[in-house]
Formats: C-alpha cells, sequence, structure tokens
C-alpha cells in the first residue's frame, strides 16, 4: 500500500499500474498533485512548489519507487529501471548523509530515513536486481548509502510513532542485509527500543497513546511490519510477546469500525485504511471476530460485544448490531494525545440506517501557519459544547503534548441488553482558540461540562450536557453533518438530517426548544464553520448545527437523537421531560417507534420517585405499548 499516493498496488489491474507508472516516468507522482522541480531530467529534492513542509517529507520517502519496480517485474520495459536508477543515483549525490540530528531537515528527518529502507529502497533493490541499467556501481552506491541510513538510525532517535518507523527502517537493514558488519548491533539497538517503545506507547486496553483513530492505524501497520520482519529473519522480542499485543491492537479498531466499513477520524485521524487488514489480521492470529468485521459479515463470526468502552483510549462505542444498517455512536471521551490532540473532549459520531451523519470534521492540514488548522483542531469543529464561542484548550498545558501510559479513568460506563450509558467530564477551560498558548490568554475557568450519553437499545440516545457555573454565559451545542447531507429546521427547534426526503433520517430534538436559538452554518470562513477535510488540504462544505443557550449559568441541554429509516415518519417522535417527586436526576418520556419509554437518570443509587414509580438505578426504563398507560400516566406530570 502506498500510503502517500492513496494506492493500494493489490487492487491495481495490470492496465492500471502500467498507466500508473507511465505517469510517473513523467514526474506526475508527487503527493497532494502538486509537481516537483525538474531541470535536466533531474528532481530538486529540496525545491517545495507549496508551503507545507509535508509535501516535501514525502517526496524524500520515494513512496513510487516500487510502482516503478512492480511495473518493471510485469514487463521488463527498461525505461521504469532506468528512471528509478536516475532517480536514486541523483538523490545520493544531492543529499549526502547528515552527521547531526535535524527534524527540520527536507531529506534527512529520521522518520523519512527509516520508511525509505523498508517502503521503497530495499523492495526497489529487489525489484530491479537483474535490471542491465541497475548495473554494480550502482548497486554499491546504493549499499553504501543503505549502510550511511542504517547508521544514522543507529545513533539518532526521536519518539512516539516516529520512533516506531525509524526503527523499523533499521531492522529491514539489519534483516536483509546481514553482511554488514555492523548489522549485529543495530539489530540489538532495534530490539531494545521495540520492547521500550512497545511498554511506553500501548495501553492496556490495545491503544496507542496519541488516542487517534489514524495513529493507531499507522502503529498497527508499524508493528505488523515489525512482527513481519522480525519472523523474517528469525528473530523475536526478549519480554514481550508482539502477536498478543498486535491483537488488542487490532481488537480497538475491529470495535471501533463504523457500520459502513470505515473509521472515525478521532484527533489527526485522516490516515486511511481497509478493513481489509482486519481479514488479514484475523487469519494471521486466527480471530474469527477480525475476519468477521473485515469482510462486512461475510466470513468468520460476529464479535461478542456490540457496544465497548476502550478504557485507556476513552473511546466508548454504542452499538445496536453488527450489520451495515446498524445504529452506532461514538463518544470521545479520552485523554487529549499529544501534537495530533483535537479540542474534541466529549465529542460524538452518530451513524444509523446505512448513512452517517453527525462526524468530526476531520484535520485538513498539519501545517501550524495555516489559518485552517486552529478550526479543524478546535472545538467549533466538533461535536461538543463551547463557551461564549470559545473552545476547550488542552492543548495549552504543555504536559498534554507530551502523553503517557493512560490512567484508566475517564468514564463511567454501564452496559446491558436493554442499554448503554456512558459519563465523562471536561473542565479545564475555554479559550479564543489559537495552537499555542497567546501570553495572557482570556479563560473561562468557571465552566464543568458533563456530557451523560444513554442508548436506549436498539432505537435512540438521550444527551444531557450539564453545564456548571459561577457566572453567567452562552453555551453552544455543536453537531456537524456528513457532506451532502440537507438539514432542516422544523418546528420546535427540532432539526431533521437526511440525503433525500425518502431517505433515512436523523431528527436533532431538544426537550424544550423554546428556550434555544439554532443555526445553521455551511461553508462559512467568517468566521470559519462548516467544513468537512475530505483529504489532505482538501475541504469541502458540509452543514453545521449550532443551539445557542444564552445567558444561563448553571443548565442542563437535553437533546434526543432519533434515527428513523427510510420510509418512517419524523413528526410522530415526542419527547418530554418530568420533575421527580423525590430524589435528584432527570425524567423523561420518549413516544415514538416501538411505543412509548419512560425514562429515569441520575449519578446516584439512592431512590427516585414520580408518583408511584420508585427506583434506586442509576438508569431505569420502562417501555410500554404506543396505546399503553405508563407509571406516570395517571399523575398527569408534564413539562
Amino acid at each position: 500500500t502506498v500510503t502517500d499516493l492513496r494506492v493500494n498496488t493489490d487492487k491495481l489491474t495490470e492496465n492500471e499500474l502500467i498507466e500508473l507508472a507511465d505517469s510517473i516516468l513523467e514526474y506526475r507522482f508527487a503527493p497532494d498533485g502538486s509537481l516537483p522541480k525538474v531541470d535536466d531530467d533531474k528532481i530538486d529534492w529540496r525545491h517545495n512548489p507549496i508551503t507545507s513542509s509535508e509535501w516535501l517529507w514525502r517526496l524524500n520517502r520515494h513512496q513510487w519507487w516500487p510502482i516503478l519496480g512492480l511495473a518493471y517485474q510485469r514487463t521488463k520495459d527498461e525505461r521504469y529501471a532506468g528512471a528509478f536508477v536516475n532517480q536514486m543515483s541523483n538523490w545520493i549525490q544531492q543529499t549526502p548523509p547528515t552527521l547531526t540530528k535535524n527534524e527540520k531537515s527536507p531529506t534527512w528527518r529520521l522518520m523519512e530515513a527509516g520508511m525509505r529502507m523498508y517502503v521503497s529502497w530495499i523492495p526497489s533493490f529487489s525489484m530491479f536486481f537483474e535490471s542491465p541499467n541497475f548495473d554494480d556501481d550502482h548497486k554499491l552506491v546504493m549499499l553504501r548509502s543503505i549502510y550511511d541510513h542504517a547508521n544514522f538510525l543507529f545513533h539518532f532517535s526521536t519518539n512516539r510513532n516516529h520512533l516506531l518507523r525509524e526503527t523499523n527502517g533499521l531492522t529491514a537493514v539489519c534483516v536483509y542485509f546481514p553482511e554488514f558488519k555492523d548489522a549485529v548491533l543495530w539489530r540489538q539497538e532495534a530490539l531494545t527500543r521495540f520492547e521500550q517503545e512497545i511498554s511506553k506507547q500501548i495501553n492496556d486496553d490495545g491503544s496507542q497513546i496519541e488516542v487517534s483513530t489514524g495513529y493507531q492505524l499507522l502503529v498497527v501497520d508499524e508493528l505488523t511490519r515489525t512482527y513481519d520482519l522480525l519472523t523474517s529473519g528469525g528473530l523475536s522480542l526478549p519480554s514481550i510477546d508482539l502477536g498478543r499485543c498486535l491483537e488488542k491492537m487490532y481488537n480497538v479498531l475491529a470495535m471501533v469500525v463504523r457500520p459502513d466499513g470505515t473509521f472515525p477520524e478521532i484527533n489527526d485521524g485522516f490516515i486511511r485504511w481497509s478493513i481489509d487488514r482486519l481479514k488479514a489480521a484475523g487469519e494471521k492470529f486466527g480471530r474469527k471476530d477480525f475476519c468477521f468485521v473485515g469482510t462486512s459479515g461475510k466470513e468468520g463470526e460476529p464479535p461478542e460485544l456490540t457496544s465497548v468502552n476502550m478504557a485507556d483510549a476513552g473511546w466508548v462505542v454504542m452499538r445496536s448490531d453488527w450489520t451495515d444498517r446498524a445504529r452506532y455512536l461514538l463518544f470521545d471521551t479520552g485523554p487529549y494525545g499529544g501534537p495530533h490532540g483535537h479540542e474534541d473532549k466529549l465529542s460524538i459520531e452518530v451513524y444509523a440506517f446505512g448513512q452517517p451523519f453527525i462526524v468530526d470534521s476531520g484535520s485538513y492540514t498539519y501545517e501550524k501557519t495555516d489559518p485552517l488548522r486552529p478550526y479543524f483542531v478546535s472545538t467549533a469543529s466538533h461535536n461538543s459544547i463551547m463557551v461564549d464561542g470559545k473552545s476547550q484548550i488542552r492543548r495549552w498545558d504543555k504536559s498534554n503534548l507530551n502523553p503517557g501510559k493512560a490512567s484508566r479513568k475517564n468514564t463511567v460506563w454501564v452496559s446491558r441488553v436493554e442499554l448503554d450509558y456512558a459519563v465523562a467530564k471536561y473542565n479545564n477551560g475555554y479559550g479564543d482558540y489559537a495552537l499555542k498558548r497567546p501570553a495572557d490568554p482570556e479563560i473561562v475557568d468557571d465552566v464543568t461540562h458533563t456530557r451523560r450519553v444513554l442508548f436506549v437499545k436498539p432505537d435512540y440516545w438521550l444527551l444531557i450536557d450539564e453545564l456548571q457555573a459561577e457566572r453567567e454565559h452562552d453555551y453552544q451545542l455543536l453537531f456537524h453533518t456528513t457532506p451532502g447531507l440537507t438539514s432542516r429546521v422544523m418546528p420546535d427547534r427540532r432539526v431533521c438530517i437526511e440525503l433525500n426526503p425518502s431517505s433515512s433520517k436523523l431528527l436533532i430534538i431538544p426537550v424544550d426548544g423554546r428556550d434555544m436559538n439554532v443555526q445553521l452554518t455551511e461553508g462559512s470562513m467568517d468566521p470559519v464553520q462548516g467544513w468537512f477535510s475530505i483529504d489532505h488540504h482538501k475541504k469541502t462544505a458540509s452543514t453545521a448545527i449550532v443551539y445557542e443557550k444564552t445567558r444561563s449559568s448553571s443548565v442542563a441541554l437535553i437533546t434526543l437523537l432519533f434515527p428513523i429509516p427510510a420510509g418512517g415518519q419524523d413528526t410522530r417522535v415526542a419527547f418530554k421531560a418530568y420533575d421527580l417527586e423525590e430524589g435528584e436526576g432527570y425524567a423523561f418520556t420518549v413516544e415514538g417507534g416501538r411505543g412509548k419509554d419512560y425514562i429515569v437518570v441520575s449519578d446516584n443509587d439512592r431512590m427516585k420517585r414520580i408518583g408511584e414509580y420508585r427506583s434506586r438505578e442509576m438508569v431505569s426504563i420502562t417501555h410500554t405499548g404506543s396505546e399503553d398507560k405508563g407509571p406516570w400516566d395517571d399523575h398527569g406530570w408534564d413539562g
């Protein structure tokens, strides 16, 4: 898989492969569609046609060389070998090895040095080995540079996912070129690093400490590569069972995947991955549940659980079943996660009846100087709550940029056959968002946001957002929709989200919309709101639904999320709140679908009473038919 070019070579037909290789001969291969500077058939490896340093780093990974190699293997067309030899020798000539560590270097950043070895250089050395263009002189030049790469990777290192990539590069050289006199020394250093980093980076639940779905995918890929490299070299880690560790990591991905086989984009999550790899992992580790998820139910057996709380990551998944029509909600209660973190504490995603409705807006770019980077990182682009138009500000605490293993104290979690219930909170302040803390920021520090999410299986969710504050504030409750969907405001300020009038729908129903304002914003640049990131530096307009409660101190914003299948009626859903006669908590009725439900929610096991109805449970639900009287009907509770 050539990730920078978004190409899975296994799925290319021969004609597609040759067409792609021919475009590479014309230098049409660079990331994001921008072309490199070429003079006299030589690429300038330090020239950047755009402002993104990421572009230049990707250029220097040479990920298109294996595509040329595959085309050469199929055709023996020496044009492909000639292009490879020309670029390889020119790169070595233009970029001699550095004697110091420089993570801003466009050519010798450590991660690129590692990736070149296993992604492009060593595979290409093999695929072009028999080519007359790749003669002994060129082989020796390349081998000398491979030695220089390994020596550089041995002497210097970084941290987190970068260090895993660097160490895989060092390991690849040791495994495939054991003739190097320093290979034994390099190999020992690599094994030591893997032991240390797996202990530091992988939480007990199998999540990686950056708590990003994208970097979970990346690290799973890297450690799978490690597993395969060590196995092929007859090596193993002294005290860590890497296979068991990988099973736990793949399990996180299997449980978080959406019903359509895509992954939510938590934090910097836009590293794309096909669920096919879950099938491969299932076959590798004998996990039938991975095969089931990786084949969308065509093979294997469904996972034992539908709903889970990954306690270290703080990822709560509430799922009705394992079909592509399932109702699915993701609740992010986890830690910040380091430089790839977003201000998304308590954010949600919602999917139902074959349609993603409420989604994370994505990442767009890593460039700190891009004016859109702060938007995509801030709370404004997530499905949580802002205070006085201000964002969460966890990034301003420097300790959050250096994540460690999680404390498992993120979430209250209850899961039963009839319901899922989760509670988490945020109390780290709100500010006018910037990626770097201003010198003298104005911080709202008197607000604690507690979000309760109740899934009444399999039909709908209740959101209870408690804002506790010492002073009056304006609160903004945000929902971001999938691009292409239509949102319309209905009576009582409920909002209906749909693809078209005959498709499935999601109703957003505030318990008392009369006390709130609602605004729909799409593709605005002043202020920035209503955008979805398709890929690196690619965005499209999408609708942001913003409910606002003004001039309030401590308040509860209560919202029903009710999905309706195609052809269902969207006007028959009723939602009411009631006052308890005894005890503390919330009481509701929800009517629609299967009938009428009576619900009590609290945070304690003390007695709650409404009429003759009593309960000590944190959550209790009574189902009745649509015509049946419920436990409160004779008492006339209203409002």
